[in-house]
């Protein structure tokens, strides 16, 4: 992967937060273009400050975002779509389609397997039906709005969400983790 890193032109951290995996490529990839989007104003000033090879925007909780179609070879989001609700997720979801260039990578993570331990009767019962749930967290109660809470995807869901919007989707569990990653291919825009 790093080989193929190295080639990108852009990489766009959707979530950055304060750049705590974008710092680490900025080192390793002097050559890349990277960019970091947040919908935490105050995480976008620190990283602006801090991370000045980068560039970063504020985006909203809706998309656009200020990129032409197409624009990035690489988009990751850690920690993003482990909280978004499923209307918001669905609108980022087609906003990173035509942010990433036909045949470049997206890889998202989301809670595997291990993390659906943590849910209730009645949401484990949502996520084996519907393979998405979306609760609201007691821990981030007044912190963040009800769309950014904390959500479970089932392997076939999210496969079947991005399938339509992207080429070779896979799925894979992170052992001893309550993540799992998700990677896919960018398709042409015209599809």
């Amino acid at each position: 992967m790093g080989v193929y890193l190295a080639q990108c032109r852009r990489i766009l951290d959707f979530g950055c937060g304060c750049g705590r995996t974008l710092r680490w490529l900025l080192q390793t990839f002097p050559s890349v273009e990277f960019c970091g989007a947040d919908v935490d104003q105050e995480a976008i000033h620190w990283c602006s400050r801090s991370l000045p090879s980068a560039r970063f925007v504020r985006n909203g909780p809706v998309p656009p975002l200020p990129y032409p179609d197409g624009h990035f070879d690489v988009i990751y989001c850690l920690s993003v779509f482990t909280h978004l609700d499923e209307p918001a997720q669905d609108m980022w979801f087609t906003e990173l389609r035509r942010l990433l260039a036909p045949d470049g990578v997206l890889l998202i993570s989301v809670h595997g397997e291990g993390a659906a331990k943590a849910l209730d009767p009645h949401g484990l019962a949502t996520l084996q039906t519907a393979g998405f749930a979306h609760r609201r967290s007691q821990k981030l109660k007044g912190i963040v709005p009800d769309w950014y809470q904390t959500s479970w995807h089932s392997e076939q869901y999210v496969v079947e969400r991005l399938s339509p919007s992207f080429q070779e989707v896979s799925y894979h569990d992170v052992p001893g983790s309550s993540q799992a990653i998700v990677t896919a291919r960018g398709r042409n825009h015209l599809r």
